[in-house]
């Protein structure tokens, strides 16, 4: 409990008498606060933003539909390497990309790496398919995801998944843990 003070007289008239030549303060206008757009801006301009990618990486060579996929940045340990290879981490986040273009596989990867890394996602699970019903030699699907994995940031570390996932036609995605 506080205990209240209680005025004179004498003290009132004393305080009146010092305020009477005193001007009330006028309040400062406030400067209205910018929010940071988070979700505000387009998915294109997202998909595409040169911080999250980087450009001037050697283009991969071809793959054909046998071929296993494996890239690993300097940063990532031999043991996280491992456990990516031999599928050891909790169930990952899954996109399939099967009967997509070319143009609308690449947008979808982009926003599933970037929703996933939102999410504090640390491994994906990408199903390109193999690309054995095509008329061409090489899998567009696979060669596309295999190059644009390279140029995400946010990607440390990829490989071909184990069979039951998918083997050749998927990949395992390492991803960092900051946006």
């Amino acid at each position: 409990m506080t205990k209240k003070t209680i005025l004179s007289d004498e003290d009132k008239r004393l305080f009146a008498e010092a305020m009477t030549t005193s001007k009330p303060l006028v309040p400062k206008k406030k400067v209205a606060e910018t929010k940071k757009p988070e979700d505000t801006q387009s998915l294109a301009y997202r998909r595409y933003q040169a911080s999250r990618t980087t450009p001037n990486i050697d283009t991969p060579p071809m793959v054909n539909a046998d071929s296993t996929l494996f890239f690993c940045r300097a940063n990532v340990s031999d043991k996280q390497m491992q456990n990516l290879q031999q599928g050891i981490f909790p169930k990952p986040a899954v996109l399939d990309l099967h009967g997509l273009t070319e143009n609308e596989a690449t947008a979808r990867l982009n926003d599933f790496i970037y929703q996933s890394q939102k999410r504090t996602i640390t491994v994906v699970l990408i199903i390109h398919g193999k690309g054995n019903r095509n008329n061409l030699h090489s899998p567009i699907l696979k060669n596309t995801v295999n190059e644009q994995l390279r140029r995400l940031d946010a990607v440390l570390a990829f490989c071909s998944a184990r069979s039951e996932d998918g083997g050749n036609g998927a990949v395992y995605v390492l991803l960092s843990s900051s946006l």
